[in-house]
């Protein structure tokens, strides 16, 4: 199978260049090795050709490893998008049946009453505050005057107010700047920005450039480490549940080829985004991969949309019962 790479109506002119990127040497994420029949996964149902949203990220390059465990009669589109949220209105939209997402834009979803729907965790953490090293910041307490890089209702927006709240800040403390998160790094080292709350690889690649200092990991706010979720919409849950069964499993399985094999997962985004390996190596021990829903993470998600709505970026929190279905990730467990 070859993968290939699609376009959405809601994909903007400025990815074409990602999109030849993605379409270039073969299937992407390729290590060279044959995929062994052992490892696909079973489904018994018609013909599909799956569409997958990803960013141009390494917490979210799950889709990268999909190729080598996709059932016989499955097809594999993979869509890179700008932002989380414009992969939740492709999956809500119907664009995708499938998307690897930031789990704030589809709470943000849920609570519109968008039929987008959690399947299974895909990875925590992936987020830093990082400063230029002339900034004069050495901690949170010195963002306040400052122009923050940080694109609004992402999770290290989330991240960001919480741990500036925390630190006796409120978000009028700071001047927030609206900066794209692959455009951060360059923002800190032209000066355009003091500082950013970023998302992999960018903070990683300001710090391995010697451009910045990490500020903190924000990760002690209530909200902790949850980040990045595979979803889809409940229309397809209902209409093709063997579909998203196998889809599930096909999450898991490269999931934890990625958490077992680093080499592998960093090669993968580099040959594929262009990224460089030293940034790489620094971005993934700040990621934590998953694929389990357990109680626990039912609980935190819980406790992230509560931190949304006190920080006004949730009017009212969603429906949890129907914004999680943890039925797939119990199937896909050995």
């Amino acid at each position: 199978m070859k993968r290939r790479t699609t376009t959405p109506r809601v994909l903007t002119a400025a990815l074409a260049g990602v999109l030849v990127l993605a379409g270039c040497g073969g299937v992407a994420g390729d290590t060279g090795e044959a995929a062994d029949p052992a490892d696909r996964v079973a489904y018994d149902g018609p013909r599909h050709e799956v569409r997958v949203g990803v960013l141009r990220q390494p917490h979210l390059s799950h889709a990268l490893f999909y190729e080598r465990y996709l059932p016989e009669g499955v097809t594999l589109k993979v869509v890179p998008f700008a932002n989380s949220t414009e992969i939740k209105n492709a999956v809500v939209s119907g664009d995708l049946e499938f998307g690897v997402t930031g789990i704030t834009s589809a709470l943000q979803g849920a609570a519109a009453g968008e039929r987008v729907v959690v399947v299974a965790a895909a990875a925590d953490g992936g987020s830093a505050i990082v400063a230029g090293k002339k900034a004069g910041i050495t901690a949170v307490a010195d963002l306040r005057g400052k122009r923050i890089g940080y694109v609004p209702g992402s999770a290290q927006d989330i991240l960001l107010r919480l741990t500036l709240r925390d630190a006796g800040l409120a978000v009028a403390d700071v001047n927030l700047v609206n900066v794209q998160f692959a455009d951060m790094a360059a923002a800190l080292s032209r000066g355009d920005i003091d500082a950013f709350s970023g998302a992999e690889v960018g903070p990683s690649d300001a710090l391995a450039k010697g451009d910045a200092i990490l500020v903190t990991h924000p990760y002690d706010t209530d909200m902790g480490k949850i980040n990045i979720a595979f979803v889809t919409n409940a229309d397809v849950i209902e209409k093709s549940p063997a579909l998203v069964t196998a889809m599930v499993a096909v999450h898991a399985k490269a999931t934890e080829h990625m958490a077992a094999a680093k080499s592998d997962w960093i090669r993968a985004v580099v040959d594929q985004y262009g990224f460089r390996e030293e940034s790489l190596s620094i971005a993934v021990e700040n990621i934590t991969l998953r694929w389990l829903m357990d109680d626990s993470y039912l609980a935190q998600i819980k406790v992230l949309g509560e931190q949304m709505r006190s920080v006004g970026s949730l009017q009212q929190e969603p429906d949890y019962t129907a914004f999680v279905d943890t039925s797939f990730v119990g199937k896909a467990m050995p």
